[in-house]
C-alpha cells in the first residue's frame, strides 16, 4: 500500500482512506452486480468511475466518458494510463446502470448510516438527543420528450389564448428522508412515486399516479423495519397534516411535529378558538437570527376525526430586527413529542428546511441531479441512491473527519473547495490506484 493512503497527506489520500478504514465501503461496492449475462467489462470498474463521477460531480455520463479517455482518471480506477483510449464507453456504464442491483445499493446507503451511527456521529441530534428526520418530495426533472415506462405524466397547457393546447409532461419524484443534525445530515432512504400502470400491475385498483403521501408511508414503514427507535420523530409539511399520516406514525410509536397551514381545518381551527383573547405562554429572543419569538400553546386537541389521539398545538410569531412578522403553526403528536418545550417545537418545525437547503438545493446548483443520466427506471433509481451514497459520505468526510463548520467564514472550508482539492489532486496521480488492498477491510 503506498504511503499516501496509508498515511495521506492530501484529501484525495484521505477521501479514500477514510472511506476504507471506517466505512469499510470500497469491498461492498465492489460486490455489486448488474443484470449483464457476459460482461467485457468488471462491474466494479463502472460502479467506481460511477462513484468518483458523484464524488467529483461530473453533469453527465458524456462528461464521465471523457474522464475515461483522462490518464489520471484511468490510474484513479486501478487502471495503466492509456492517454486519449477510453478505459470504456458511456454506453457501458448506461448498461450497467440499467441493470445493477438496486436493493444491494440500498443497503450499502443503509449500512454508512449504521456504522455512523455506531461511531456516535448523531448522538446530539438537531436538538439535543433529539434524532428528527424531515420527509419530503422533490421533483428532480421533466421532459415532454424524454419518458420512461416508470415516469409520471401530467396535462401541461401551452399556447397562447386563441391557440391554447394540453400536451403530456413526464416526470419522476421522490420522497426523501433526511436525518437533521448539528454536525452533519445524511440521506437515510429514498421512494419513488409510481405511476398507475405500475400500481395497476402490482394490484392496486386505481386510475391515477401515486400521490406524495401514499409513497411517504411507504418510506415510513421500511424507515421503522430499517432503523427502528434510531429514528425519534420525523418533521413534515402541511401536506402530511391528516388523520391517516398521524395513525401510522404513532402506530410506529414514532412521534412528529407537522406544520398547520390552513385555519379552517382542524386541528388549528379549534387551536386558534382556544387561543384567541389569551397572551403568550412563552416568550423568547434568537439572538442568532436576530428575533423576538411569542408562542400560545394548547394541548390535547381530540377535534380530527380521522385520528384518535391528542394533538398539541403550537402557535409561535416571529418578529424581526425591522419589525417584520410571521406566524409558525405546528402539531405535535406523540406522548413524548407533546411533553417539548413550545421553543424546542418552534425549532425543530423550521428545522425541516433544512432537507431543502442542505438537499435538494445543493443537488440542484452542485451535484447535477436535476440532469437525466440515464432515463430507464433502474437507472434513474441508481443514479439517485450512488449520489445520495456520495453525498453522505462528503458530509461525514468533510464535517466529522475534517472538522469543517457547518456554517463556515472562510470559503475554502466548503464541501465545494474539498472537491476541487480532490481533483487537483487527481490529476497529480502517477500511479494505479492499487484497488485489490483497498478490498482489503482489514
Amino acid at each position: 500500500m503506498p504511503k499516501w493512503l496509508t498515511e495521506p497527506q492530501h484529501r484525495l489520500g484521505q477521501f479514500l482512506h477514510y472511506a476504507k478504514k471506517v466505512y469499510g465501503l470500497f469491498p461492498r461496492l465492489g460486490g455489486l452486480q448488474d443484470e449483464r449475462l457476459r460482461p467485457q467489462i468488471p462491474t466494479a470498474d463502472v460502479v467506481r468511475s460511477l462513484f468518483f463521477a458523484a464524488v467529483l460531480r461530473l453533469p453527465s455520463l458524456n462528461a464521465l466518458e471523457g474522464q475515461l479517455k483522462a490518464a489520471p482518471f484511468q490510474r484513479l480506477l486501478g487502471r495503466r494510463a492509456i492517454p486519449q483510449v477510453k478505459a470504456f464507453s458511456a454506453d457501458t456504464v448506461a448498461r450497467v446502470l440499467d441493470g445493477l442491483d438496486l436493493e444491494a445499493l440500498r443497503d450499502i446507503l443503509h449500512g454508512v448510516v449504521h456504522k455512523a451511527e455506531r461511531n456516535k456521529v448523531f448522538r446530539e441530534g438537531i436538538r439535543g438527543a433529539w434524532r428528527a428526520v424531515a420527509v419530503d418530495a422533490w421533483e428532480p426533472f421533466s421532459s415532454y420528450h424524454r419518458h420512461c415506462r416508470h415516469c409520471l405524466v401530467r396535462m401541461v397547457r401551452q399556447g397562447k389564448a386563441n391557440d391554447r393546447r394540453e400536451i403530456p409532461q413526464y416526470y419522476h419524484r421522490f420522497v426523501f428522508a433526511l436525518l437533521l443534525g448539528s454536525e452533519c445530515e445524511v440521506v437515510l432512504d429514498l421512494e419513488p412515486l409510481r405511476p398507475a400502470d405500475l400500481r395497476r400491475k402490482e394490484g392496486v385498483k386505481v386510475d391515477c399516479h401515486e400521490g406524495e403521501q401514499t409513497a411517504a408511508l411507504r418510506l415510513i414503514d421500511r424507515l421503522h423495519d430499517e432503523f427502528g427507535r434510531f429514528i425519534d420523530l420525523f418533521v413534515l409539511d402541511a401536506l402530511y397534516a391528516n388523520g391517516p399520516m398521524m395513525t401510522r406514525l404513532t402506530q410506529l410509536r414514532y412521534g412528529a411535529i407537522i406544520t398547520l397551514r390552513k385555519e379552517s381545518d382542524e386541528p388549528l381551527k379549534e387551536a386558534l378558538e382556544l387561543m384567541q383573547g389569551q397572551p403568550p405562554c412563552r416568550v423568547w429572543d434568537d439572538p442568532e437570527r436576530k428575533e423576538h419569538i411569542q408562542a400560545w400553546d394548547v394541548d390535547e386537541i381530540e377535534t380530527l376525526d380521522t385520528f384518535k389521539g391528542k394533538i398539541r398545538v403550537v402557535r409561535a410569531q416571529v418578529t424581526t430586527r425591522d419589525e417584520k412578522t410571521s406566524t409558525w403553526c405546528a402539531a405535535a403528536v406523540g406522548e413524548r413529542v407533546r411533553r417539548l418545550p413550545a421553543r424546542t417545537v418552534h425549532e425543530l418545525q423550521r428545522a425541516r428546511w433544512h432537507i431543502e437547503n442542505t438537499a435538494f438545493n445543493q443537488w440542484t446548483q452542485q451535484w447535477h441531479l436535476t440532469h437525466v443520466f440515464r432515463h430507464t427506471p433502474k437507472a434513474v433509481m441508481a443514479v439517485m441512491l450512488l449520489w445520495c451514497l456520495v453525498f453522505n459520505l462528503m458530509q461525514l468526510f468533510v464535517y466529522r473527519r475534517l472538522r469543517r463548520p457547518r456554517l463556515p467564514k472562510d470559503p475554502c472550508d466548503t464541501i465545494r473547495s474539498v472537491v476541487a482539492q480532490i481533483a487537483h489532486e487527481l490529476a497529480r496521480l502517477t500511479a494505479p490506484v492499487p484497488w485489490e488492498l483497498l478490498f482489503d477491510s482489514s
